[in-house]
């Protein structure tokens, strides 16, 4: 996703950081990317009653809070 990459280079621009995005062929699936963010909340004690759960199709990477990491 072009628009996608875009946002992410302007984060990483904004923080320093270097985008590194992988070859098409692989961005097929984001099961394991969504199983490992879920699986680094829980190492962490980080849960999230069912009750208060939800999806959001067009959730903003950047509106995301990353709760588990220094």
């Amino acid at each position: 996703n072009r628009r996608l990459q875009e946002m992410l280079q302007t984060m990483c621009r904004a923080r320093g950081a270097e985008l590194c995005p992988v070859d098409e062929r692989y961005c097929i699936d984001n099961g394991a990317m969504i199983a490992q963010a879920g699986w680094e909340m829980l190492r962490v004690g980080q849960v999230t009653e069912l009750s208060q759960s939800g999806i959001t199709q067009r959730y903003r990477t950047d509106e995301v809070e990353v709760t588990w990491r220094d």
